[in-house]
Order: structure tokens, then sequence, then C-alpha cells
């Protein structure tokens, strides 16, 4: 071959072919349809998860006030906003509801409207750990 016809050659050979670009698409088609699923299934169980830190956050709430007022806490009305932030929603949906106090252990009930949670109760009681309830929970 002549060096005219190798340089010829050579600057004919650009980019990738339609062939090569579908297979690259197709991949990554099947990959986004793997994980998306997968990402949004995590996604949904940190949101019930950190409901329950917040929950956590609203016992401790109840628990001091009652101690430095000397009643216990009626509801999730009944939590000072000098304790915790008043109108607090659950991000998993729903709304947290505050029951016990006085000689019994606080707890809070919230039901999830997310993903594979939606429509079970999750509930936090103080002095425990909180623990996920429902089809993810193993």
């Amino acid at each position: 071959m002549r060096e005219s016809e190798l340089k010829r050659e050579i600057g004919r050979q650009e980019g990738f072919t339609l062939v090569e670009l579908v297979i690259v698409m197709a991949v990554l088609v099947v990959l986004a349809a793997i994980a998306i699923p997968r990402y949004n299934g995590v996604l949904n169980e940190s949101k019930v998860k950190s409901d329950g830190v917040t929950a956590a956050g609203i016992v401790s709430a109840a628990r001091i006030q009652e101690t430095s007022s000397g009643n216990p806490v009626q509801g999730m009305e009944g939590i000072d906003e000098d304790y915790f932030e008043p109108g607090k929603e659950p991000t998993s949906g729903g709304e947290f509801a505050l029951s016990g106090g006085g000689n019994d252990p606080y707890e809070v009930k919230w039901t999830p409207t997310v993903g594979k949670y939606s429509g079970i109760e999750q509930t936090l009681t103080e002095g425990t750990m909180f623990e996920l309830a429902g089809p993810a929970a193993t």
C-alpha cells in the first residue's frame, strides 16, 4: 500500500458505527432497569428509618418536657415548640401520633405511604430501639 492510500484509509475511519452505539445503549437500558427500582426501594427504606430517628426525638422531647413541667404530654399538639419542632410530619408520609407518659413509656406511631411500607404502621416505644416493620424487616 502506498503512503497516500494509507492516509486516505486512516482518514475514513472516524467515530463509532451505528451497531456499536445501539449495543452500548442497550446495555445502559438494562443497567437502568435494574438500578432504578433498587434505588427507589433503598430511598423509601431510608425515609422510614429517618422517621424512626425523628420519632425518638419526639419521645425524648415529650419526656424532657414532662420532667420540666411535672405534667405528662398529651399527644403531638401537647409538645411545646421549645422542646420540638411544631407540626413535624414523617418524610415517609402519614402523621406522627404520640401516646403514653406519666408512669407509662411514651410511644410514637405513624403509617408511611411510600413503596412497600405503605399502610404498615411503624412504632417507636420509649426505651427501645426502632425496628422497621414490614416486608423488608429481617
